[in-house]
């Protein structure tokens, strides 16, 4: 019997709460020196991979080359996002008469959004069920308004600031929309389901 906490979406936030904790405390290694392009605090973004990942296996294709595809791309999609808030931040944005802090939002802001973007489309590459445009804009939307955290980071000291709300509000999406076709109904305290 189904509870009302086995739905995707409440599972893989509660993974993502988890990646983002690991992610932002197991950091691992990196290669460059910020702000130039590199490879930059590695297995943050293999923590979120892999509950993109598992999502795609358990509620998508049940398949380890897709789930595998999932991580991948999900790692790369860190990446790119990490070295694009460094770029906007450090270099594109460096001579305008912009704020540091403005800036900080800015690159926050479009880092989170193409971080998204394409942890979506390594997710949805194979995994039919998640190509769609309004899930790939709700995730770009999520993920550029939770990018907005970034300067707290810095204020705080502490990536957790970002990656736990931004990791969980992308993964409860992604799992929101693995979730099975029929709808779980939950009347008089009990579950049952919709067709």
């Amino acid at each position: 019997m189904q509870t009302k906490f086995d739905h995707p979406a409440l599972i893989l936030a509660g993974l993502g709460a988890a990646s983002g904790i690991l992610g932002s405390y197991a950091l691992g290694f990196g290669y460059g020196e910020s702000p130039h392009p590199g490879i930059y605090m590695v297995l943050s973004g293999y923590w979120f991979g892999f509950v993109v990942g598992f999502g795609v296996w358990k509620w998508g294709r049940q398949s380890w080359i897709a789930a595998a595809a999932a991580v991948v791309g999900t790692w790369l999609a860190w990446e790119m996002a990490v070295n694009l808030a460094l770029q906007i931040e450090a270099h594109w944005l460096e001579w305008t008469v912009v704020s540091d802090g403005f800036k900080s939002y800015i690159s926050g802001f479009a880092a989170g959004a193409v971080g998204a973007f394409l942890t979506w489309a390594a997710a949805a590459a194979l995994t039919p069920v998640l190509r769609q445009a309004s899930i790939a804009a709700t995730l770009v939307s999520i993920g550029a308004l939770f990018g907005l955290l970034l300067p707290f980071t810095s204020h705080f000291d502490n990536p957790t600031v970002l990656l736990l709300p931004w990791q969980v509000a992308v993964a409860a999406v992604i799992g929101y929309r693995l979730a099975p076709a029929k709808s779980l109904v939950v009347t008089d305290d009990r579950l049952i389901q919709a067709s």
